[in-house]
């Protein structure tokens, strides 16, 4: 009798999950296994080279791995989760051959998050995403064909707004980029413990030209431009969100307990429900110091999916779940080579000691070792220069007709 393995995500937690439930199985750890996952599309994507794609400084196609090539062993469905049925313990996939519906014995929820469009009239329709490549993509596109001085406005001074406006400035050094954020400063979450990080990112982006509008909350886009309340309405060729992302919601888990961001709750062995795990930004998993909950992020979202599969090995063992122990690493941004600003353990790391610590960890926790290695080497071959990479990419319309519920 086979026992069957069900992944709902191509995202970091599915992936790591379903690599290390099918690393035991190839070793004859555990028998009888079959293990498939679940993704709309075809590919993992790494997220983590957002600004370097922006500025030409890594190649777009080095975000992403081909699933089948990063999960040997592992069967690859590609479709839609429509439906769980956690009494038939049974997943329903809508597929372009049509609907199927997947046994399981054990479920990974992976599905992450999406950016939470609906928060803000006009953002679907007129607003741009760096949530995945194609909306990267879409985004390079819409630069490259940008005249000399346009205005560019990100929304969210978070590391990851901080990050792109400084990357789009330095691209478009002629182009106007406004940070609009509705807070006093910018980086609140680094604030006041890495107050002097936080100071240095905002210095860099100041210096690369981008400008800072506090008190700007983004409360409508349109094709003219973005509504910032008290801050007024601001004309712009391009509107990029970074403002917060929603989890994908799965018909059929309404009733396992989630938190107030609609995140399913779990347990600290990541367990929602018997037969039942889940990860990543889909998650509220209880934070190993019993503080709060784990961070919304790839690293986190990593060892989530390494404990959610190394756990379901153990359960299939008939062996007892660990909890979840991971005490996180830290976080950083590059705001061009040599200007990094990290937090390492707590410690505080500004300039090329930063770039280098984020430069090397993201290679290490990139999914595949040839393509981190291609990536690497190509750094220091200088292949892409601004002038090797085109920002032009095929043009693509309707951005977030792109960013719908993969799971």
């Amino acid at each position: 009798m086979v026992t069957e393995i069900v992944v709902a995500g191509g995202g970091y937690t599915g992936v790591w999950a379903a690599r290390t439930i099918a690393r035991a199985v190839r070793t004859g750890a555990i028998d009888g296994v079959r293990v498939r996952l679940v993704s709309a599309a075809p590919d993992h994507s790494f997220h983590g080279w957002t600004a370097e794609v922006i500025t030409g400084h890594v190649r777009p196609e080095r975000a992403r791995v081909p699933l089948p090539r990063l999960l040997p062993g592992v069967e690859i469905v590609r479709g839609s989760v429509s439906a769980v049925d956690a009494a038939a313990r049974v997943v329903r996939v809508t597929t372009t051959e049509g609907e199927r519906t997947l046994p399981y014995d054990q479920l990974v929820v992976g599905v992450g998050s999406r950016d939470a469009t609906e928060r803000v009239p006009g953002l679907a329709e007129h607003g741009w995403s760096l949530k995945d490549p194609e909306g990267l993509a879409a985004l390079r596109a819409r630069l490259a064909g940008l005249e000399t001085g346009a205005t560019i406005v990100i929304a969210g001074a978070g590391f990851t707004g901080v990050e792109a406006a400084t990357a789009i400035a330095q691209r478009l050094p002629a182009a106007r980029v406004v940070l609009a954020h509705p807070g006093p400063e910018a980086l609140p979450m680094l604030r006041p413990r890495f107050t002097r990080i936080a100071d240095y990112a905002c210095e860099q982006a100041r210096r690369a030209g981008v400008e800072f509008l506090p008190g700007a909350r983004l409360r409508r886009v349109t094709a003219e431009g973005a509504d910032l309340g008290e801050a007024g309405f601001l004309a712009s060729a391009t509107v990029v969100t970074t403002i917060g992302q929603t989890p994908v919601p799965l018909p059929g888990l309404e009733r396992c307990l989630r938190d107030a961001a609609g995140r399913l709750v779990t347990d600290r062995y990541l367990r929602v429900a018997s037969g039942i795990w889940a990860g990543g930004d889909v998650a509220a998993v209880p934070h190993p110091s019993g503080r709060g909950d784990c961070p919304a992020n790839a690293l986190w979202a990593i060892h989530h999916g390494k404990r959610i599969g190394s756990n379901v090995v153990r359960a299939l063992r008939g062996g007892r779940p660990r909890p979840f122990a991971f005490p996180g690493l830290g976080q950083g941004a590059s705001l061009g080579v040599g200007r990094g600003a990290a937090e390492l353990y707590g410690v505080q790391l500004t300039g090329w000691p930063a770039w280098l610590a984020r430069w090397f960890f993201f290679h290490w926790f990139m999914p595949s070792r040839t393509v981190a290695a291609r990536t690497a080497l190509e750094w220091f071959a200088g292949v892409q220069s601004h002038q090797n990479i085109q920002l032009g990419e095929p043009a693509i319309s309707a951005p977030y007709a792109l960013n719908s519920s993969l799971p």
